[in-house]
This record gives C-alpha cells, sequence and structure tokens, in this order.
C-alpha cells in the first residue's frame, strides 16, 4: 500500500467537491480522459450536473451533437480499500482506461475517500506514465476535503499549463477565454465575442475546457487573457489562473470585474480601452451598446408599465450582488414596492445585504413576514428562489448574472413576457 498522507478533519471548508470542477476543466478537451479515485456513486455527481447541462443547452438552442465529452471513470473504491488502500484499484482503473479510450492524456481526481485512505496518487500517476507513454496528471484536491468547484477547475488548468505549454511570440490580437461560462456556443461567449470584435479583437481559444492538445500549446501566443467569472468566488479562481499565465508566459490579462449590468458594461470597456490604449475606440462601442440598451429597455418599459413588482432575495452576497438586479428594474423603468429578505438568510447575511442594498435604492427593506401579503398582490415577484404559490407572476433570478447589454436584453424579454401573461396566469419564467 503505497501512502501519502492521512487527513484530519478539524472544520469544514467548503460546501462543495472539487472533482466535478476537475471533470468541467476538460469535459469537452478532446482526447482527454477523467478517472475520480472514488466510490462509484461519486461519479453519480458529475453525471447529474452534465446531464443538467444537457437540457439547459438543449432549451437554449446551443446543443452540439458532434462534441466530444470526455469519458468519466472511477476507480470504484469500496469499505475494505479504507482499510487496505486503493493504490491497486487505481493502477487496475488506469490499465481499463487506456486500453478501452486510448487516450491522449489522463486526469486523475483525488475523493474524500482516497484523500482519508491517503494513497499517494501522484506517485501511481508517475508509474503508470513511465509504463503506458502517456500524460497522467493528478489535481492537488481530494473531494470535500482541501477543495472545492473552483479549486478542482483551477488546479486542473494550471496542471495543463505547466505540462503541455511553452513560452512563445504573441499573436497580435489574440485573446483566449479562462474558465467556462456556457461553452463556446452559449449566448455569453457569443457577447463576449462581439465586444471584442469591435476593438478587432479575436478570441483564438478557451482554456481550459473547449480545447485539443494543440489549441492547448498555442495559449501562450496569445496577446490578452480575459477570466470569465460573473461571482466574485468564480472570477477570483480565474483570476488566479491569469496571473499564473501571466508569470509563467508573459501574457497580460485584463484584471477587472465581469461586465454584468450596464455601469459593469461601461467599466469594463472602458477599462479594456485604457489597456490597449484605445479610449476612444471604447468610448465609441460604448456608445453603440447604449444605443441598444436604450432601445430594448424602451419594450420592457411597454410591457411593465403600471406593474406593482417586489424584490424577494434569499441568496447571500457571496452568490448575489444586487445592484445590477436593481439597475436593471431601474432601466426597465420599474421601482420595487418593497425589497423582501427571505426566512432561509442567517441574520449576518441580512445585516450584509441591507447594508449592501442601501447603498443603491431607497426601497423599504423587511423580512418576509411582513411584506407576505404584498408579494401575494403585486403583478411581478423578482426572486431568487422559486415560491410554492404557482399563482405568483416570479421571474427567477439566474445564479450567474450574464453578461453585457445582449445578457440584459435576454432579461427584459422574459421579464415582458412574464407580464403580459393572459388573466392574471401565474407561473414561473427563469432568467437563464
Amino acid at each position: 500500500m503505497v501512502l501519502n498522507k492521512r487527513y484530519m478533519i478539524t472544520m469544514k471548508r467548503s460546501c462543495s467537491c472539487s472533482m466535478p470542477g476537475v471533470w468541467r476543466a476538460v469535459a469537452h478537451n478532446e482526447g482527454a480522459v477523467v478517472i475520480y479515485h472514488s466510490p462509484k456513486a461519486c461519479g453519480h455527481v458529475t453525471r447529474e450536473m452534465d446531464l443538467g447541462g444537457h437540457y439547459h443547452a438543449l432549451a437554449c438552442g446551443t446543443f452540439v451533437p458532434k462534441q466530444y465529452t470526455a469519458p468519466l471513470v472511477t476507480s470504484n473504491l469500496q469499505e475494505e480499500h479504507s482499510i487496505f488502500g486503493g493504490a491497486d484499484q487505481l493502477r487496475q482503473c488506469i490499465e481499463y482506461v487506456i486500453e478501452r479510450y486510448k487516450p491522449l492524456y489522463i486526469i486523475i481526481a483525488n475523493s474524500c475517500v482516497a484523500g482519508v485512505i491517503g494513497d499517494d496518487t501522484p506517485a501511481i500517476a508517475q508509474e503508470a506514465e513511465a509504463d503506458f507513454g502517456i500524460p497522467v496528471l493528478t489535481v492537488p484536491c481530494s473531494g470535500f476535503l482541501d477543495g472545492e468547484y473552483h479549486a478542482g477547475f483551477y488546479y486542473t488548468a494550471k496542471i495543463l499549463a505547466e505540462r503541455f505549454m511553452q513560452r512563445q511570440p504573441a499573436s497580435a490580437n489574440t485573446v483566449t477565454l479562462l474558465g467556462d461560462r456556457g461553452g463556446p456556443h452559449g449566448a455569453d461567449a457569443k457577447e463576449m465575442t462581439a465586444l471584442l470584435s469591435s476593438f478587432g479583437l479575436q478570441v483564438q481559444g478557451r482554456f481550459p475546457g473547449y480545447a485539443t492538445l494543440e489549441q492547448m500549446k498555442r495559449v501562450p501566443a496569445s496577446a490578452l487573457c480575459i477570466p470569465l467569472g460573473g461571482r466574485p468566488q468564480s472570477y477570483d479562481w480565474m483570476r488566479r489562473l491569469a496571473v499564473d499565465l501571466e508569470e509563467r508566459f508573459g501574457i497580460p490579462f485584463l484584471d477587472h470585474d465581469f461586465p454584468v449590468g450596464w455601469t459593469g458594461t461601461k467599466a469594463w470597456l472602458r477599462q479594456l480601452g485604457a489597456m490597449l490604449g484605445r479610449e476612444q475606440e471604447a468610448l465609441q462601442v460604448e456608445d453603440e451598446q447604449a444605443q441598444r440598451l436604450v432601445a430594448a429597455a424602451a419594450k420592457c418599459r411597454c410591457a411593465l408599465e403600471g406593474s406593482q413588482v417586489v424584490l424577494g432575495i434569499g441568496r447571500p452576497l457571496i452568490h448575489l450582488q444586487p445592484g445590477w438586479v436593481l439597475e436593471l428594474l431601474t432601466l426597465a423603468g420599474v421601482t420595487p414596492a418593497k425589497i423582501l429578505l427571505f426566512k432561509g438568510l442567517t441574520g449576518e447575511q441580512k445585516t450584509a445585504l441591507r447594508q449592501e442594498l442601501e447603498k443603491h435604492t431607497i426601497t423599504p427593506i423587511v423580512d418576509e413576514t411582513e411584506g407576505e401579503v404584498l408579494m401575494h398582490t403585486s403583478d411581478v415577484v423578482v426572486t431568487t428562489h422559486e415560491l410554492e404559490d404557482d399563482a405568483l407572476r416570479q421571474f427567477y433570478l439566474p445564479v450567474l448574472p450574464p453578461l453585457g447589454v445582449g445578457g440584459m436584453i435576454e432579461l427584459w424579454n422574459k421579464l415582458g413576457q412574464l407580464a403580459k401573461r393572459p388573466g392574471g396566469q401565474g407561473g414561473v419564467q427563469y432568467g437563464w
């Protein structure tokens, strides 16, 4: 039995598992195979995540039928391995994967079980690489023990960069997007590509996802990297990846929050213009986007005219920055009658939300119980959670705010459709 270390669990460090992040980082990279050194059941979480993404892509019309999807295999750890170790089980799994899939490279993600056992996965991977002659890479996370989803994603990208990339001259006006925001066929990717093309920039790839080995090797030739995010947590990890690439290959990156909402989009455009030395072009692009915004907002104002709207929030600040939501409603001519803070929030979370909300609005902020009657008499409830009463017209805010003016237009269109439902018909309109 090969042992590396054993964990002593003293506190819960995160609320998500690193393994789905590992798989997602290379999920559509041709030739990749992911092994979970885990019980079989651990693969179920990722399978369900992938199935949800599949149905979402079908609903949004972004599904790509022949897109490569990396096989996911578990080493199938069982009870006896918690005593005797799972090194031999992992070796057998690697042999099976190489024989069955003929991969270009393998990524191994450790589970909590493997971390507690103390299997020395890097040593096993090095042995397998020497035996079979293909890269077998490991990620320094163990399920819930010492990482979370974004950590798994980040460390996978870091290992790929260290293994497959070399410094090279930059190609002018080329950009690599870092992270995953619905893939290259999603609405966010199209919006980002359009914004960058306004500056004469061309997206040459996405890293780490949706990249072949050849495309990965071209990343160091990028003139610029742009971290994708949308929430503080996800952006922080992608920024960390951008810093790594800059230090290793000299690729500059746009160090600015994601372009969410109109204020955020303007700031992002100006920052990009300043970085490129194209401030006048940035102002011109901003003006074009402003015209697009005004035309779309006018249509939404007509649909919402005279409607009473309340805003219900049940997400803490780490999962919702309310400024862009309030701006979205204001530009559509809507001032919420009240803002309700749902019961699921802790006292500390409510205090933080109140402080942040008061920076953006003078709308009364009350607990859910104080505004429950108003919620049931309003025309539209803009909410972070699906509510039990299906008679309510609910506009369910996306967890990941959409990108740029295009994202705002999409939300306005859906909000307008909800407000126009005939005969007081209720139901949920999802904002993604």
